[in-house]
Parts: C-alpha cells; structure tokens; sequence
C-alpha cells in the first residue's frame, strides 16, 4: 500500500500542543498523510514529517459558524474519510457539538456531548464520577469570592485551585498552604466562575498514576495503557515532565469498567492519585481527547493509543497490546523549569536527576532525525523566560525596588 492510498489525518490543536507532533511522528511511519493547524509557532508543523497544514480559526476566537467553515473547506481538500484527531478539550468538544456537520467529510469517534463536555469540566467529571462509584478527591465550587470566603473556615490545607474548564492559556494550578492565602490565590487566578477547590492528597509524584486508552464504538477498550508519574510541571501537582510506564490492574479495571458504563468512545488521557489514607486509586482528571503524554505509553510493536484509533477508524485490525513497563518519555521544556524546583525543594541532586533519567527512551520534541520541532520549542521557552524575567524587573524598577545585582537571580 502506498504512502497516499492510507486516509490522511487532520489533528487539531493549540500550537504549543504534543499531541499533534506526536501524531505526526507515529503515524508518518505507517504511510500516513498528518495534516495541523497553520501557525508559525507549531511544533507539528515544524516537523520534517508534516505533509501541510491549513488556516483554521480555532473555538473561542471565532464564532463557531466560522471554525466550522474553516474544517469543512480543509476536510474537501483533504478528501472524504479524513481522520478528524482533538487534541485538546476545546476541540473535542467543539467537534462533539458539531458532529452531524463534520460527518459528511471526516471520520472521527463518535461522542454524545453531554458527556464530552461532562469529562472536560472538573465538576461535571466529578458529579458522573459520583453516580458511577468511581473514586474522586472532595472539591467546592465557589460561585463567588463572598462563598470563598465563607467556606474558606471549614476547608482542610493545603488545597488545589483548579479551572473548571481548562482553556489553553488558561490552564494553571495552584497550591494554597492556609487560609489566609486563600481568596488572594483565588483572585490571582483571574478566572471568577471557573475556579474550584479541590482536596489535596498527600503523597509524592509517583504516587500519580496515568491511564490512556482507546475505545471503539461499542465503548469497548481496544488498547490500555498505565504508567506513573516521575517528575510534573508546574512541580508536584501539573504535566508529566518524565514519566514511566508501569502495569497498574487496579487503575486499569476501573477506568475501562467506568468508561464502557458511560459509553466513552476514542482515545483517552485521565490522572489518578494513590491516597494512601484510604488506600484508593481517585480521579483527578479525564481528558476526552489525544493526551499529550501519550507517546509514554508505546507497546513492544510500536502500539500506541493514536495508532490503534486510527487502525480502527479506517477499518484495520487491531492488535492486542503487548505490555511494555519500564519505558521512559520526558517533556523536556518542562523538565528544564520544573527540576530547579525539584533541587531546591527536595533535595534533587544533579547525580540524581542523571539517575533518573535512565532507561529513557523518547523526548517530547527531540529527534535527531527531525530536530525542528525542538528547536522551536527550546527558542519559545527561552524567548518566554527572559520577557518574563524583564518584565519582573520593570516592575520592580516601576515600585521603587532595586534592581538584581550581575548574576543574582530575579525570578
């Protein structure tokens, strides 16, 4: 079979986005046009093996009538049977919403939005997580900074401080220490309606275990993944920055068992934490759509869960997984920033952190035989460190402060 007798695929994501360089690189081998969303900072695009990319407005910059327009135009270009890939919850939700319209020109999984848009918001995943008996950490919604404050006496801390709804560049979390640090955090966020207060569990990084999956259109689990958490960004409580792939049943059995009660379809990335007060595996996140880890979870023949999607999307056989543990991934840019973090606050030493990184088998953006993409990244986060870095010390010039001395830092 030739490169262009395969479906092509159309992934759609925030520039900055993984996943959408990840799917280029996995399914390039297999003969597999990927096509991306056109930006000048897009990691997808900057690779060798990117066959185009199209200019798509994108959910919550342009009306939806707009976006739609867009797909619809690149979708006939692209020919019908295009595989339609989200790869972030805006997107998944938006092609949830618009399913009927998409329908004529792309193949994707087929998901009710109620429950799209359930998964993609905290509370909506907490109160399905509720009703199904799956384990969740407590949380609050406040509406308000007045409800913040008056159920701010009864809250144990540390607590989380999450969106609601992640957007991108609207996806940060926060941990509060105490009380009195509470609504000034809160306030911070910038984001009055779409914050919650979520329990925080103790524990360590590891102790955070991560599930990807792919289901067809039966709900049925085709290809399951887990793996731990080694090191996250921001530290201790974000994104995997190196991660390991290990065999956890208990995670497994329960997502598959929740996720094929509630009807899930397509791929899946979901958090859990071990609580080791109550010995439970809860929930932390579910994100109905390409995980940006998911290049972690590779198989001993090169199964991932965006390769199984795809082979079953466009009517191939799947194959069975054939677990691997013991694999290593790491995110590089966020390794970069969290580690620092790590050596202050838990005496990560430089022998150590070399230690760590054994057994690692694959970088989010490196590649020897496709360097571009990390290049574009690594400029992107040094371009953005030292705006912040200046932009500090305007600041700190602007309220009559003293600038940093030569060498001494000033973040």
């Amino acid at each position: 079979m030739t490169p262009t007798s395969q479906p092509p695929v159309l992934v759609l994501g925030p520039p900055r986005f993984i996943g959408p360089l990840g799917t280029v690189r996995t399914l390039r081998p297999l003969g597999v046009r990927v096509y991306s969303i056109a930006h000048p900072r897009s990691l997808a695009n900057a690779s060798r093996h990117c066959a185009g990319s199209f200019p798509i407005r994108t959910p919550g910059t342009a009306a939806d009538a707009d976006v739609l327009s867009d797909l619809i135009a690149a979708g006939r270009k692209l020919g019908a049977g295009t595989v339609l890939v989200a790869g972030s919850d805006d997107w998944s939700v938006f092609v949830a919403r618009h399913a009927d319209e998409l329908a004529a020109t792309y193949v994707f999984p087929a998901h009710p939005l109620p429950l799209i848009d359930g998964l993609a918001s905290k509370l909506g995943l907490f109160e399905l997580a509720a009703r199904h008996g799956l384990p969740t950490p407590r949380i609050l919604v406040p509406r308000d900074e007045a409800a913040l404050e008056a159920a701010s006496g009864d809250m144990q801390y540390p607590v989380m401080l999450k969106p609601i709804v992640s957007r991108p560049g609207r996806q940060w979390l926060d941990l509060v220490p105490s009380r009195g640090e509470l609504l000034p955090r809160y306030r911070a966020m910038g984001d009055t309606g779409n914050v919650l207060c979520q329990e925080y569990i103790p524990g360590e990084d590891t102790d955070v275990w991560v599930f990807n999956g792919y289901f067809d259109a039966s709900s049925r689990c085709r290809a399951a993944f887990t793996g731990r958490k080694i090191r996250q960004y921001p530290a201790f409580m974000g994104l995997i920055t190196l991660g390991v792939t290990e065999h956890n049943q208990i995670v497994s059995e329960q997502t598959q068992q929740f996720l094929s009660r509630v009807g899930y379809r397509g791929v899946v990335d979901i958090g859990f934490r071990f609580d080791a007060r109550d010995g439970e595996y809860k929930v932390l996140d579910i994100n109905p759509r390409l995980g940006g880890a998911f290049r972690l979870f590779v198989d001993n023949h090169g199964l991932d869960v965006m390769r199984a999607m795809y082979l079953d999307l466009t009517g191939k056989p799947v194959p069975a997984v054939t677990r691997r543990d013991g694999r290593k991934w790491m995110l590089e840019g966020g390794e970069i920033l969290t580690v620092r973090h790590y050596r202050r606050e838990r005496g990560l030493t430089w022998r150590s952190w070399l230690r760590s990184l054994r057994g690692l088998e694959e970088g989010a953006t490196f590649s020897w035989s496709d360097p571009l993409p990390f290049y574009v990244a690594m400029s992107t986060l040094v371009g953005e460190t030292l705006r912040g870095r200046w932009g500090r010390l305007r600041r700190q010039v602007a309220q009559g402060g003293v600038p940093a001395a030569p060498g001494t830092s000033i973040g």
